[in-house]
Formats: C-alpha cells, structure tokens, sequence
C-alpha cells in the first residue's frame, strides 16, 4: 500500500479525486432540490389563511321539529344530565350558513357531551320533505366530543338542489326509569348537495396541498368539505399546532359561531347499524 504524508498527490490522481468529489455532489443534488422543495411547500402552507366565505342564497328553512335555528346548543337535552363544564349537544354542520356540500353521501359531524356508557342507544334519520330517506342506529364513541356519521353508499345518494333534514335522538335512560320511555337528547340540522361549478373543479385540481383544497371549499361556502377535509387533517396529525390554529380560527369566525366547542376532541366516527 502506498501511503503519502506531507507530499501533494500526483497530478493525474488530484484530478481524478476532484472528478469523484463532483460526480457524488451531483448525484445527491436531487435530494437537496426535493429537500428545498418540500420546505418551500410547508412554509406557503404554514402562512395560509382560511376565512369561511357563506354563499350568498340565503337558505330556506325546512319544517323544523321544535329545534332553534341557532348554530350552537341547537339541541334539546331531554333526561341527559347537565353537565357544568362541556357545552351542549352542538352540529358542527347544518345550520343557515352551513348546510352545503358536493358530495353524493357526505359526512355529518356533531359534539356530544356524553359518552357511550351515558347513552347506550342512538339513532340518525335523514328526511326529505316527509319522506324518510335512512335511518340506522348507532353507539356514540366511549368518550365525549366531536365525531362524524357518514352516509353510507348502499342508501340513496342527495340529489343536487335538494335540501334535505338530518335528525339525532340519543338515548340516556333515567334511573328507574324504562329506556323506551326516557325523553332523547335531540339535534337536527339541514344539509344540501349544490353541483360543483368548472372554476371550483379547476381549482382544486391545480391545489398542491390539503389546506389549499379547504381554504377553496371555505371561500366558496363549501362547509360540510370544509369541515371533513380539515377535521381528517386534524385526526391525521393530532399534535400540528398549525393544523390547531387554523381550526380554532375557522371555527370561531361570526360566520361559522362554533367557538365554545373548538376545545373539544375529535374522536372519530360512528358506525350506523340499520333498522
């Protein structure tokens, strides 16, 4: 082996060492430009603001069933026990400014005070007009907070234009008490189908990332995708603080009026079993 101390390489072997050190700096610059790539996409993400834009036809409002109009505590409480410290049963979707979505079958989310232990039994019907489109049963997550019930794709998909009511009647049995005679918590909510428009199309399929695909559904007036696109973010990444400041900013926004419930946890969805 030949081994040189204070003596300069050969000429010839200076440059072949030279031509190895470039050819492995341009094989690892692909990774330097993604590198770069990725962090330009993150910091245009981390600066975006998103302002939930109501459309501008005000909504009718379909027969209602002793329910306010109100965004928040739009539920009754029926035997359910007043709890001091958790806000009321609340509809994240279907109130006047938040009952649009482009979907066939689209995702309803609600916050619930109780926990499964406190109302073994749940139902969820849709309606249309007087006719009844589903109805299923379900079980509310073990712990209070916010989940989402999914309109499955074996039931009748929303029409476009039609407004269509959404009911919720959860059960917490009193003591002593039959569980068929107790008196549900109740919530109700409208929800409506509108066909996206080609500018609306073009834009989402030009959106590099999920937060520039909700900020287009909220300026547009788009709530019940707002609202699932954002929230499956905040389930993706629990921690995200970016994700958590957004949320809380949305949500507490006039227009939306869901601030007492921005606190609460996600905790995922229900599964509805029919009758």
């Amino acid at each position: 082996m030949l081994l040189y101390t204070n003596k300069l390489l050969p000429f010839p072997i200076q440059k072949l060492c030279f031509l190895l050190l470039a050819i492995g700096s341009l094989l690892n610059y692909p990774q330097f430009v993604l590198a770069e790539s990725n962090n330009s996409v993150n910091s245009s993400s981390a600066g975006i603001k998103i302002k939930f834009i109501p459309s501008k036809k005000k909504p009718s409002r379909p027969p209602r069933r002793g329910t306010p109009p109100a965004n928040e505590g739009t539920g009754s409480r029926g035997d359910c026990l007043y709890k001091a410290n958790k806000p009321p049963l609340t509809r994240l979707v279907g109130g006047n400014n938040l009952q649009l979505t482009v979907d066939k079958y689209p995702q309803l989310w609600i916050y619930s005070p109780y926990a499964q232990k406190e109302a073994p039994k749940a139902v969820f019907s849709l309606q249309n007009g007087d006719d009844e489109v589903y109805q299923a049963r379900f079980q509310l997550p073990e712990k209070p907070g916010i989940f989402s019930i999914s309109l499955p794709p074996t039931t009748q998909s929303l029409e476009i234009g039609k407004r269509y009511r959404w009911y919720i009647d959860i059960n917490c049995p009193r003591k002593g008490t039959a569980n068929d005679l107790s008196k549900p918590a109740s919530l109700t909510g409208v929800v409506k189908r509108v066909k996206p428009s080609f500018q609306l199309q073009n834009d989402l399929a030009t959106a590099k990332t999920a937060l520039e695909r909700i900020k287009i559904y909220a300026e547009r007036g788009i709530w019940l995708n707002t609202m699932k696109e954002l929230a499956q973010l905040r389930i993706k990444e629990p921690q995200n603080p970016h994700f958590q400041t957004i949320w809380v900013e949305l949500l507490s926004q006039k227009q939306v009026g869901l601030a007492k419930i921005v606190k609460e946890p996600i905790v995922g969805d229900v599964i509805l079993s029919v009758n």
